[in-house]
């Protein structure tokens, strides 16, 4: 396993689809390098719509920590991961991802960090450089960015020879807060990046609610939780109408 560090490092079960539905459920891969005409020697290079903050692998799982250091909201982005080996040979893509859209990005507010990930198998091991690229991208306007009082911090991490949980206690003064991004960020035995655990979850009311967030790879002993981060989501990908007059329901 090989990780590389590039910068800033963080009661009642709710309902949650996907536990890691910020990922990829498949990855295509390469042999070949990346081809293309050169580069123009006096183009000026673009501003990434993210920047890379870290990634790591674990059993096979590449994960991506980016950050939006604008100061506007990203209503939403498709991001593509390329991985690429020591001689900069294309090793992995997510472009080809079973759904046609990997690695989706919703409702990330300013300064935030967001987790991506992507199923790679054996070539994880040989993964020396991670780049990742976005399309579809819609910014909200400045008056639609609205500060939420959803908080989140770790209580423990559970773990055996299938994977790990993280449970989390999520606070928040709103009467209701009708979808949420939760992602637990985790450090390896050395106390470098190692996964991201994701999730969206439903329906949290006013007051402090108990979560579990399960990652579906086993992890190194020593493994801890950095960080947990949150935030509301106002639109659901699928276009599905919330109800959250009720109590939650498990799904």
């Amino acid at each position: 396993m090989r990780t590389m560090r590039a910068g800033v490092i963080a009661a009642l079960l709710l309902t949650v689809v996907g536990l890691l539905g910020s990922g990829c459920d498949r990855a295509s891969t390469k042999l070949t390098g990346s081809g293309g005409d050169e580069p123009v020697a006096d183009a000026a290079p673009a501003r990434p719509i993210l920047v890379t903050q870290e990634w790591g692998v674990v059993d096979g799982m590449l994960s991506v920590v980016v950050r939006n250091t604008t100061d506007r909201t990203l209503r939403s982005a498709a991001g593509v991961i390329t991985a690429r080996d020591r001689n900069d040979v294309l090793i992995v893509s997510s472009l080809e991802a079973q759904d046609g859209v990997c690695c989706s990005v919703v409702d990330l507010p300013p300064g935030q960090e967001f987790g991506l990930y992507v199923d790679v198998g054996d070539a994880a091991e040989e993964i020396s450089r991670v780049d990742v690229a976005y399309r579809d991208v819609a910014w909200a306007s400045a008056d639609e960015s609205q500060p939420s009082t959803l908080e989140v911090r770790p209580v423990q991490l559970d773990g055996n020879g299938r994977g790990a949980v993280v449970v989390a206690k999520v606070h928040t003064d709103e009467p209701m807060v009708a979808q949420a991004s939760v992602q637990a960020f985790l450090d390896g035995p050395d106390g470098t990046f190692l996964a991201v655990v994701a999730g969206r979850w439903y329906c949290f009311s006013q007051g402090t609610h108990e979560i579990r967030m399960q990652l579906l790879h086993p992890v190194p002993a020593g493994t801890t939780v950095d960080r947990v981060v949150i935030h509301p989501v106002a639109d659901d990908p699928d276009g599905t109408a919330l109800n959250c007059a009720g109590p939650a329901e498990a799904g």
